[in-house]
C-alpha cells in the first residue's frame, strides 16, 4: 500500500514538473547567488547580486537585470523584497541580476526645490551606471553563461526611470550613446516608470515593454506632466512622459507592448498584483522566444 501510494505521489510530481514550462514557472527548486563590484564611481563602489538557477544546464541563459525604487536617495538591490523577487526569476531559469546605482545621499533630494540640471544630472548618472553593470555583465557572459542576446531590463520607480531612459532616450544621458548601440535590451518592464522624451522613441529603438503605472500617480506621472507634480515657476519643474505616452508611441511603430492601468491607484500606495505580474513573463516568453507580436491595454 505504502509503495502504492509512493508510485502515486511520484507520477504526480512528475506530471507538474513536465507541465511547467521554463520562464514562465519555477522549473528550478533552489538558487545561486554571489555579489560583484561591478564599477567604481568616485568614493562609490557599486555592487551587484547575481542569481543563478542551480543545476541548470543550459550554458546560455537571459539576462533579466533588476534596478530598484527609492527616488534616488534610498532603496537596496538586496532589500528583502527584491531578495524574493531575484530568486523567484532565477527559478524560472534566468540569470538575474539586483544592481547598485549612485544615491544622491542623506540629506539631498529629488524635488521640486532641484534644480533642472542636477535632475538631469542624476538621471544620466543612472543611465551610466546601469551601461557600466551590463558593460560587466557582457564582458564575462561566457563564465556567467548569458546570452547577452536576450537582456529584459527592469526597474521600480527612479529604477524604472533609468532603464526607460536608457533604452529609449540614450542619447540625451549617455554621450557618444552610438557607442554603446551593442547593448540592446529585448525588453523591458516598468512600475511606476517615466522617460525624459516619448518623442523620442523611434523605430529603431522601439523595444517592446510591460508597463504598470497607477493612473493617480502625482509623483511619476502616467501621461505627460511634471515629476512629483511641480508647479510651473518651481526650480525642479521638468516635464517627463509616463506609461501611458511611452505606450502610445510603441503602438504607432506596431511594436509589442502592454500597459496596465490602475484606476485610483496614485504612487507610493501602488502594488502590482501577482497575477499582473505573471502576465509580463508570458510577454517576454512570446515577444523575445517566440518572436510574436504582441499588444494589449488593460484597465484595473
Amino acid at each position: 500500500m505504502n509503495t502504492k501510494i509512493a508510485t502515486i505521489i511520484l507520477l504526480f510530481t512528475t506530471s507538474i514538473l513536465i507541465s511547467q514550462t521554463r520562464y514562465l514557472d519555477p522549473v528550478f527548486e533552489s538558487v545561486s547567488s554571489k555579489t560583484y563590484n561591478y564599477s567604481i564611481k568616485g568614493k562609490d563602489t557599486l555592487k551587484l547580486d547575481l542569481y543563478e538557477p542551480k543545476n541548470d544546464s543550459l550554458h546560455k541563459r537571459p539576462l533579466f537585470v533588476i534596478v530598484h525604487g527609492g527616488g534616488f536617495n534610498s532603496g537596496e538591490r538586496n532589500s528583502r523584497s527584491l531578495i524574493s523577487l531575484a530568486e523567484n526569476i532565477a527559478k524560472k531559469g534566468f540569470v538575474v541580476a539586483s544592481v547598485d546605482y549612485r544615491l544622491l545621499g542623506k540629506n539631498k533630494s529629488f524635488n521640486c526645490s532641484t534644480p533642472v540640471n542636477k535632475k538631469l544630472k542624476v538621471y544620466s548618472n543612472g543611465a551610466y551606471d546601469l551601461l557600466s553593470a551590463l558593460q560587466y555583465l557582457i564582458k564575462y557572459k561566457s563564465s556567467f553563461e548569458i546570452d547577452d542576446s536576450k537582456i529584459v531590463l527592469a526597474g521600480i520607480s527612479a529604477g524604472a526611470e533609468s532603464v526607460l531612459n536608457f533604452t529609449y532616450n540614450r542619447e540625451l544621458v549617455i554621450k557618444n550613446s552610438k557607442r554603446y548601440g551593442y547593448i540592446k535590451p529585448a525588453a523591458v518592464i516598468s512600475v511606476s516608470g517615466a522617460l525624459l522624451n516619448a518623442d523620442l522613441i523611434s523605430k529603431r529603438n522601439a523595444v517592446p515593454g510591460v508597463f504598470y503605472h497607477g493612473v493617480d500617480d502625482r509623483v511619476v506621472p502616467y501621461g505627460k506632466g511634471a515629476h512629483q507634480s511641480c508647479k510651473l515657476n518651481s526650480k525642479g519643474f521638468l516635464s517627463i512622459d509616463g506609461s501611458k505616452r511611452i505606450a502610445e508611441k510603441l503602438e504607432s511603430y506596431n511594436a509589442s507592448f502592454l500597459l496596465y492601468s490602475y484606476t485610483n491607484q496614485g504612487h507610493y500606495d501602488f502594488d502590482v498584483p501577482n497575477d499582473d505580474i505573471k502576465q509580463a513573463f508570458i510577454f517576454i516568453n512570446k515577444v523575445v522566444f517566440e518572436k510574436k507580436p504582441y499588444r494589449a491595454k488593460i484597465t484595473q
